[in-house]
């Protein structure tokens, strides 16, 4: 029993680690893309939700641009320490694919901090890395809802659904050859359909890493929860 609860509380050592540095990866993205957001409106107005997300990180023309790449960077480091840790819990099968497709989503974000769009040709590679990572990511959740312990329920499977469909559009209207989207039409008051769905995408991701996170915390607290019980009636 003293063996299992040493077990245990690695296990849920690395649920908090999981939780905690997706939970902080999301906040300080949604707080980096917040800040950026707000400085593009007060020149350009409602215009700024009419362009495409990623170029928040154009050094040339976004004056926050750097807040934007370094909350990407950061993100992205975020993301790698929490799929290390789900890859160390070794819960089955949809833990360890989640966790590598993660671990690829999350190197992809540090790399696009790292490469905006000023580096047009390696930002449209690691973009389209992180579309791809994204499209599997919620496949694998959607997929994972029909097996019998699936914590890809309620919130998470609506989410997955959603970013599925949002990841799936973005992937259509790619053009492979450059592996950029079309440019959007004049005039710029016209809506943009790419630059709508990646915000749509954009605010997606965010939801499902929270939504996770705080799963994940409840399997933690639950699984916590037994082995005090079971140790609890192994004393008397």
């Amino acid at each position: 029993m003293e063996d299992r609860a040493k077990y245990q509380s690695v296990q849920y050592d690395l649920h908090r680690l999981v939780v905690l540095t997706i939970f902080f990866g999301a906040l300080i993205a949604a707080t980096g893309v917040s800040i950026s957001v707000w400085a593009e409106y007060q020149v350009i107005g409602d215009a700024v939700f009419n362009r495409r997300s990623d170029f928040l990180g154009d050094y040339n023309n976004a004056k926050f641009a750097f807040v934007f790449n370094i909350a990407l960077m950061i993100t992205g480091i975020c993301i790698m320490l929490a799929m290390f840790g789900l890859y160390q819990l070794k819960q089955g099968f949809f833990s360890h694919y989640l966790s590598l497709v993660g671990g690829w989503v999350g190197i992809s974000v540090l790399l696009m901090g790292m490469f905006p769009i000023n580096y047009l040709e390696m930002h449209r590679l690691v973009s389209t890395c992180f579309l791809l990572g994204t499209v599997l990511m919620y496949f694998l959740c959607i997929t994972d809802r029909f097996s019998q312990h699936s914590i890809c329920k309620g919130p998470i499977f609506i989410l997955s659904i959603l970013g599925f469909i949002a990841a799936s559009a973005l992937v259509i209207q790619l053009d492979w050859n450059t592996l950029d989207f079309s440019p959007c039409d004049p005039p710029e008051s016209a809506p943009c359909w790419v630059a709508i769905t990646m915000w749509l995408q954009t605010n997606i991701v965010l939801l499902w890493c929270l939504s996770f996170a705080w799963t994940v915390r409840k399997v933690a607290i639950k699984n916590y929860l037994e082995l005090s019980q079971r140790y609890l009636a192994g004393e008397q």
